[in-house]
């Protein structure tokens, strides 16, 4: 008689697996250290960093300041209810909250290089037209490429470059249109 195959669900199937190799439950605790900001949201996670839970089910999460420490403390119940809802199991039993110089200065940092990224955008520049010496340059030194598609787009992206460098040098000068400007290509 043959033996009737019972179809499972290969997350079912996994699950279990886990569960009898990881007797303990360290795999919940990466689950819940890595939903942490996704949960608190970008506010409270600009502050904070989920650590470790802890065998007695209580999460510890670093915070950059004593005052996110006392003001995460009031809304605990509610953040450890956010998190065994996302995971769909009641996994923390109660949050820790841990100032950590660390997080401050990571968080500083952080600010630090948004901030700096958003001063040092590059310049706006407009693209400036080549002079008929310089297309002819462009010309000439694509003039080497066989197969005519490669050369004109060879020939497009020399352009295209030279304009950008020709505009950018025309705004960090302050003049005027450069057209009459008969310098070789391959300045810039």
């Amino acid at each position: 008689m043959a033996r009737a195959k019972k179809t499972q669900r290969l997350g079912d199937v996994v699950d279990t697996t886990l569960k009898r190799i990881d007797v303990s439950g360290r795999r919940h605790g990466a689950r819940v250290v890595g939903v942490w900001s996704q949960v608190v949201g970008p506010e409270i996670a600009g502050h904070t960093q989920g650590f470790a839970l802890r065998d007695d089910r209580q999460m510890v999460v670093f915070v950059d300041s004593p005052s996110w420490a006392n003001e995460l403390s009031l809304m605990a119940g509610d953040l450890v209810f956010r998190l065994n809802e996302h995971l769909g199991e009641d996994t923390v039993k109660t949050l820790r909250f841990t100032v950590s110089r660390r997080v401050a200065e990571e968080r500083s940092w952080e600010a630090t290089l948004s901030s700096s990224q958003e001063e040092y955008l590059p310049d706006e520049v407009t693209p400036e037209r080549l002079s008929e010496v310089e297309r002819m340059q462009v010309e000439h030194v694509a003039s080497v490429v066989t197969d005519p598609e490669l050369r004109e787009l060879a020939e497009r992206v020399m352009t295209k470059d030279l304009e950008l460098k020709k505009g950018a040098r025309k705004a960090a000068s302050g003049k005027g249109s450069a057209d009459n400007d008969t310098s070789t290509p391959h300045e810039g």
